[in-house]
């Protein structure tokens, strides 16, 4: 997923967060509106059904990609050891 985002260059939506043009700038409205809704499709046609469910209710992209790294980046111990172990 993220070098698909890298690849349509939409990476930063997800690094950080991104403020909205104001209205009077209506061609930067229009082009942040599109890729804003072009990496929410990216991101939620490419996780499963059940994570969709941590994924409702945030108010931004990078909001998303936090719960995302929070859920599958965890760096405990624990989770290398037992990760370790299934191999």
């Amino acid at each position: 997923m993220e070098g698909m985002l890298e690849d349509n260059g939409l990476k930063e939506f997800v690094d950080q967060e991104i403020p909205k043009p104001a209205a009077l700038d209506a061609h930067n409205l229009v082009e942040w509106n599109n890729c804003v809704a072009k990496v929410r499709w990216i991101i939620l046609e490419r996780v499963q059904d059940h994570v969709v469910s941590h994924l409702n209710g945030k108010e931004t992209l990078y909001a998303m990609w936090k719960t995302l790294t929070n859920l599958y980046q965890n760096s405990s111990d624990q989770r290398k050891l037992s990760l370790k172990e299934k191999l």
